[in-house]
């Protein structure tokens, strides 16, 4: 979907699925949250939620509810945000600020 081309139908070949598939079983893994393994959070939930937001902010998966809960939990993590002010911080004085 990202390179905007024709996708073959694979569904029923070994190791293939459908996008479609894919992001509903992706849905199913986020929705009982907060985090994949329930209250723990774990690198799987880094991993994913880099990809979902990744995909939210450029369109490459779709805008559903779980997708934007999920990754409002992530942004909201306090390691995330110390990480996003160091990350200001450096740019700043990289900047010359």
């Amino acid at each position: 979907r990202a390179l905007k081309r024709e996708a073959k139908d694979k569904a029923g070949t070994l190791g293939y699925g459908t996008y479609d598939d894919a992001m509903a079983t992706l849905e199913k893994a986020i929705t009982p949250g907060p985090w994949i393994l329930g209250d723990r959070f774990t690198a799987a939930d880094l991993y994913v939620g880099a990809q979902i937001s990744w995909g939210l902010m450029f369109g490459t998966v779709p805008t559903l509810d779980a997708f934007v809960a999920y990754n409002a939990r992530l942004q909201d993590r306090p390691a995330r945000q110390r990480a996003q002010a160091a990350n200001e911080e450096l740019t700043a004085r990289l900047k010359g600020g």
